[in-house]
């Protein structure tokens, strides 16, 4: 056979090119026409059809009517009508492949590239099909490994972050002339708990007690022997063993094991009074003040050898804090670096610490108000930023004396209860100025707006002579606690003896506050409220943000929005104003019992007898009702108190 001309075969001879484009092996279709007939069909092409008979010369359609619905003979038709290509990355298509009516899958990515008669008009086009499904199983795999991994990694540092929760305090005091801060954080790099502690303990005298210790090593022992050590002095102060005697208590527990002995730790005491200051410290980082200049400095405290160690006792150290300044404690964990030196860290924190504290700050950030808030926040996030972040736990206790105490409080309103929420702001925004957190203030206010709304319901059968319905004074104690007492000038009316909710305020307010006494007189009746009051401390991995809260913020205006089928959310105040704008929203939205209702009470701002009473009767009216509230709201804690914990549901009934 002569050979062939390359002149009339440019690509080459035909039996070579023929050769060639069936072991290409990329699937390659060549299609004509408007219905895609298959001119050309490679090894590839015909494989990944299950080699079935009568390819080339049908529709495509005809071909694989299984592709219908899967888009493809719709991108067929595109590339036709519109002459241009379209590619497809990593497109998921199903064939019948064994001809037994099941898809299988695999992953392709395309390219339709449509080709031209010599007039310019569309001919067909070619397909470009590569299998990509080894590769996109193997990504899916490792993406899945990887969530896993990060599932069970958070898991971990929930369970870590849960014992340390435990095991520390939930916040620390708030003082009338002292402001505390405290973070704790998670090294990144470590998923076990760590022996890090810190303490603010109120002393029957007036003064604080502050203390920062760090347990050797990380896991479930070291934080069994912090918890330990935190306990023996928490007694040791509350006993008024002071400075030394305290530390000799701990020194002396530790010694008796392993888990507790080279244990370092600060403690100081502070007279908020005066800004005397005594402290000791045992092979601890030595305490940073940050004036109220703006500068810095260090104490000198001789650092005595670790607890448990029997190394002799510590040389106590005396100081003077100066209204405004700021006492920072501290573990190694936030100036300790690969590659620097103590020292270099140390130099670090005095310079962060004093930015911190004394940048100016535009209001509405989310940079915390309070400048001992600031230093403490700031300083642990930034520290964090050089070395590869925090290699070890990190801890951080300040404190600042304050110029002045914290003024008591005298509020006055009519006996209406439309003045009701000016009684709550004022109180609120007193209790903010004191920096008492935001699960203590909550229930605080509540407590008062109970008290509050008894008087003006049950006190004044005739309006008083000098207008004045409630009289309201709050003072702030050495040790921590706020005292307030609600005084009326009436005579209350007797409570109605009724099973539907009505005269369960004084329970409620038991339920918020440490102590409720009620005397009445000839005079009146007086409510003294007292509890114990905390600024939350923060405790997370680094980067974590506290959320910035403030009771000064409550709103008075209760709102109501049906955002989900069948589901009313609420917020704002339910109280003796708002409870019969409640009553109709819920049974306009109940369409008075003819269907189930969920009520998500998580914004309600208080949620008082009146509301307690209008939900007894609800129930009764609507049989389908449920209530969603959080563990941290306002309302959960009143409907365990009430009652009507049995009509909790967290995902109220949708339909």
């Amino acid at each position: 056979m002569p050979p062939e001309d390359p002149v009339e075969h440019p690509a080459g001879a035909t039996d070579d090119v023929v050769a060639a484009f069936e072991d290409i092996p990329a699937v390659l279709w060549a299609f004509e026409g408007p219905e895609h007939r298959v001119v050309a069909a490679n090894r590839a092409a015909r494989a990944s059809m299950g080699f079935r008979p009568g390819i080339v010369g049908r529709p495509i359609r005809e071909v694989a009517p299984e592709l219908d619905g899967q888009q493809v003979f719709e991108t067929l038709d595109e590339v036709w009508s519109r002459g241009e290509p379209v590619i497809g990355d990593e497109r998921r298509i199903l064939v019948d492949r064994d001809g037994d009516g099941r898809l299988e899958e695999d992953w392709y990515s395309y390219t339709f590239v449509p080709t031209h008669h010599p007039d310019g008009s569309v001919r067909g086009m070619t397909v470009h099909i590569a299998r990509v499904t080894d590769e996109v199983l193997r990504r899916r795999r490792a993406e899945l490994s990887a969530a896993e991994s990060e599932e069970r990694r958070q898991a971990a540092q929930d369970v870590v972050l849960t014992l340390q929760r435990s095991l520390l305090p939930a916040g620390v005091p708030v003082l009338p002339q002292a402001r505390l801060a405290a973070r704790y954080v998670v090294a990144e790099r470590e998923l076990a708990a760590g022996g890090d502690w810190f303490d603010a303990v109120p002393l029957p005298d007036g003064r604080v007690a502050l203390v920062v210790g760090d347990v050797v090593g990380h896991g479930a022992a070291a934080s069994a022997a912090m918890g330990r050590l935190r306990a023996v002095a928490a007694n040791a102060l509350e006993a008024d063993r002071g400075v030394l005697g305290t530390l000799a208590d701990l020194d002396r527990f530790a010694a008796r094991e392993r888990a507790t002995r080279a244990t370092t730790v600060c403690l100081a005491v502070l007279d908020p009074a005066t800004g005397d200051l005594e402290l000791a410290a045992a092979a601890h980082p030595p305490p940073l003040v940050v004036t109220a200049q703006g500068t810095a400095r260090w104490i000198a405290v001789t650092a005595g050898a670790p607890l448990g160690t029997g190394v002799g006792a510590p040389v106590p150290a005396r100081d003077v804090l100066a209204p405004g300044d700021v006492l920072v404690l501290y573990t190694d964990g936030l100036v300790e670096r690969p590659g620097s030196t103590l020292d270099e860290g140390l130099e670090a924190l005095a310079r962060t610490a004093v930015a911190a504290g004394h940048e100016p700050v535009e209001e509405g950030t989310t940079v915390p108000s309070a400048q001992v808030d600031r230093i403490a926040a700031l300083t642990v996030e930034r520290m964090g930023w050089t070395g590869g972040g925090h290699a070890d736990d990190v801890t951080l206790l300040a404190v600042q004396r304050t110029a002045d105490p914290l003024p008591p409080l005298t509020l006055e309103i009519p006996p209406d209860a439309r003045r009701l929420g000016r009684l709550r702001r004022g109180f609120a925004a007193w209790l903010d100025d004191a920096g008492v957190g935001e699960d203590d203030a909550m229930a605080l206010v509540h407590a008062v707006g109970e008290a509050a709304t008894n008087a003006v319901e049950h006190a004044y059968p005739e309006p008083p002579p000098d207008g004045v319905g409630v009289r309201l004074g709050a003072v702030l104690d050495a040790g921590g606690r706020v005292h307030v007492t609600v005084a009326d000038s009436g005579r209350w009316l007797p409570a109605a003896d009724d099973a539907g909710g009505r005269g369960r305020g004084l329970m409620m307010m038991r339920g918020m506050v440490e102590h409720v006494d009620v005397s009445t007189g000839p005079d009146g009746t007086v409510v003294t409220l007292v509890a114990p009051v905390h600024r939350e401390a923060t405790v997370g991995t680094y980067g974590d943000e506290a959320a910035v809260t403030s009771v000064r913020g409550v709103v008075e205006e209760l709102t109501s929005e049906l955002a989900e089928p069948h589901v009313l959310t609420l917020r704002g105040p339910v109280d003796a104003q708002t409870v019969d704008r409640f009553r109709h929203r819920v049974l306009e939205a109940g369409r008075g019992g003819a269907r189930e209702l969920g009520l998500d009470l998580d914004g309600v701002t208080v949620f008082s007898s009146s509301a307690v009473q209008a939900v007894h009767e609800l129930r009764h009216e609507l049989p389908g009702l449920r209530l969603r509230a959080g563990p941290a709201s306002v309302a959960r804690r009143v409907l365990a108190l009430t009652g009507l914990d049995d009509l909790l549901d967290e995902t109220p009934a949708r339909h």
